[in-house]
Order: C-alpha cells, then structure tokens, then sequence
C-alpha cells in the first residue's frame, strides 16, 4: 500500500514538471494580480481617492428700482447646454481646441438646471413683469424665454485665470411662436486666486451679468412693442 501511494506521489511531481510553461505562467500570473488587487484594497482603505467638492453659483440679483412693472406674464424654459457642459463636472480649458474636466471638483447640478434657477429667480426678482414662471407651467403665459449654454468654464492663461460665461437667448410669443427677440450674450470675470473656489465666484459675477444683460435687454423690446 505504501509503495503504491508513493508511485502515485512520484507521478505526480512528474506531471507538474512535464507540464507546459505557459500553464506555470498562468498560475503566476494570476499570483501576481491578487497581489495588485490587495494592494489597491489597502491603498482605498487607507484614503487612497481623494473627497469631491461641490460647488453653487451663489449671488444675489438686484430688485428693480424703477417702479415700473409690464403687464407681461413670462415663462422661462429649462435652458439647454452644448455637450461639453451636460455633465456636473466643472470644465477648464486653455485652448479653443482642448477641453480638461476636474475630476473631484464638480457642480452640485449640471450647469443647465443652475443657469435656469438663476434666470427664473433674477427675472422674478427684478419686478419688471407681472408674472414670471417656470415653463411648462399651467398658467397662461404671453411669452417664452428660451436659452442654451455656449460657455461654463474655467480660462486658464498662461498669466491669469478667468470665468467666462456665455449664453443664447431667445424670446418667443406664445401666440405666434415666433421668435421675437434673440441674442448671445458673453462675460469673462477675471480669478483673483488660482483657487477652485475663486473660479467658481467668477464664474458666478459672470452669469449674474450675463442675465442682468439679458433683462435689460428684453425689458426694453417690450416696452418698445408696446407691452
């Protein structure tokens, strides 16, 4: 009985022997990658990703002082976004031709739904008109304000950073659905700070011009087509 199992044993080892080089590879190989996937466990545990940051576009839109308020009912869209800014990441770029993103610096919403919230609330906050709403809405509305994201970013230059903002609005009659009035409007806020946090403030006083621009702008339409 004992030589039989050390005749199996002998077999054994010869086989592990015979047996082609690719298989003792594979075997190494797969050593090698649990080594590498424990290494990237203990690296994850021991905070090996770094925390993400969100940021808001944060200021407050004058109230008009004018006293003069159009009897006006006005919807506002959700505006849309070229898609280089559908995402929540926040964009940087130092060329035309190039586009980076932060991969832990990000929007606390994609920058469509925060440029819509701060037209509705500059728009409503102003008093220019008698109603201002977000569309689609149950409420009769006399025209639609409409719009589309063309820059939300970061510009770095070699000497200094800038938050540049542009935006195309476009004004429609509810009752024709033509477009009344339409325009691209653009504003760059230099960075005080090469600092994340200083990029957004400037983006921020960009946005805050940009539609305060806009207002004035459709305010005085109006009141030239005699609303």
């Amino acid at each position: 009985m004992a030589i039989g199992t050390q005749i199996r044993t002998t077999q054994k080892k010869a086989s592990m022997r015979n047996r082609p080089c690719y298989y003792r590879q594979g075997n190494l190989m797969k050593r090698v990658n649990i080594m590498w996937l424990l290494a990237l466990v203990g690296a994850l545990g021991c905070g090996g990703i770094p925390p993400t940051y969100y940021y808001r576009v944060d200021y407050t839109a004058a109230a008009s002082d004018n006293g003069t308020r159009l009897p006006v009912s006005l919807g506002v869209a959700q505006f849309d976004a070229d898609v280089l800014y559908e995402s929540d990441k926040i964009v940087y770029r130092q060329s035309p031709y190039e586009a980076q993103f932060y991969h832990y610096r990000r929007w606390v919403a994609p920058p469509r739904k925060i440029v819509t919230e701060k037209v509705l609330r500059h728009y409503q906050r102003s008093g220019t008109f008698e109603r201002v709403v977000r569309s689609p809405s149950n409420q009769k509305i006399d025209y639609l304000l409409k719009g589309n994201i063309l820059a939300f970013e970061e510009w770095d230059q070699s000497e200094s950073w800038s938050g540049i903002v542009t935006l195309e609005f476009a004004l429609h009659d509810t009752e024709t659905n033509d477009i009344v009035w339409e325009k691209v409007l653009s504003e760059k806020t230099a960075v005080s700070e090469k600092k994340p946090v200083e990029v957004v403030r400037a983006i921020s006083e960009s946005l805050n011009r940009v539609i305060a621009t806009s207002l004035h702008e459709v305010e005085k339409y109006l009141t030239s087509a005699g609303q």
